[in-house]
C-alpha cells in the first residue's frame, strides 16, 4: 500500500481560520436581522393591576401613607398605618372621585387664575413694535384653541 504525501499546516491554523469566518458570518446575521419582534403580542401594562396603582407618600410632617389610584373608576384614596393596642392596622384617611373635577373652571385656586394667564398671553401675542435689533418670535398657535371654556 502506497502512502501519499500529506501537507500539514503547522499549529492547526486552518481550523482557527474557519472558526473566525463562521463567527463573522453569525455576527453578520445577528447584525442584519430586523429589529422588530416576530411575535406580535400585546404589550404588558407598565404597572398596576387592572388600572389600580399603589404608591407611598407623605400625609403630614411625621406620617406617611399608602395612596391608591384607580384609573378606570376615577378614584383616589389613602391609608395610614396606625397602632391600635399594639397592633398595626391600616386606616382609611381620605378618598374621593375626580370624575367631575375636570368640569370645574376655577375652584379653590390660588392667584393667578386662568383668566389672568389668558390675558397675559393675549397681551404678549399682540403685534407690537419690537425693539431695534430684536426679532419677535413667530408663534403659529392660535389664541383660544385650548381655552378651558367660555366665560
Amino acid at each position: 500500500m502506497a502512502r501519499g504525501r500529506f501537507v500539514y499546516v503547522r499549529g492547526g491554523a486552518t481550523p482557527l481560520w474557519v472558526v473566525a469566518v463562521l463567527l463573522a458570518f453569525v455576527a453578520g446575521l445577528l447584525w442584519s436581522r430586523s429589529e422588530g419582534s416576530l411575535a406580535l403580542a400585546q404589550a404588558p401594562p407598565l404597572a398596576g393591576a387592572r388600572g389600580v396603582y399603589a404608591f407611598a407618600g407623605q400625609i403630614d410632617r411625621n406620617t406617611y401613607g399608602l395612596f391608591m389610584l384607580d384609573i378606570e373608576q376615577g378614584t383616589l384614596w389613602c391609608y395610614e398605618m396606625v397602632n391600635e393596642d399594639g397592633v398595626r392596622k391600616l386606616r382609611l384617611v381620605a378618598g374621593r372621585t375626580w370624575l367631575y373635577d375636570r368640569y370645574l373652571r376655577d375652584f379653590n385656586c390660588a392667584a393667578p387664575d386662568y383668566r389672568v394667564i389668558r390675558d397675559l398671553v393675549a397681551l404678549q401675542r399682540t403685534p407690537s413694535e419690537a425693539p431695534s435689533g430684536e426679532e419677535k418670535p413667530k408663534d403659529d398657535a392660535k389664541l383660544g384653541e385650548d381655552k378651558p371654556g367660555g366665560d
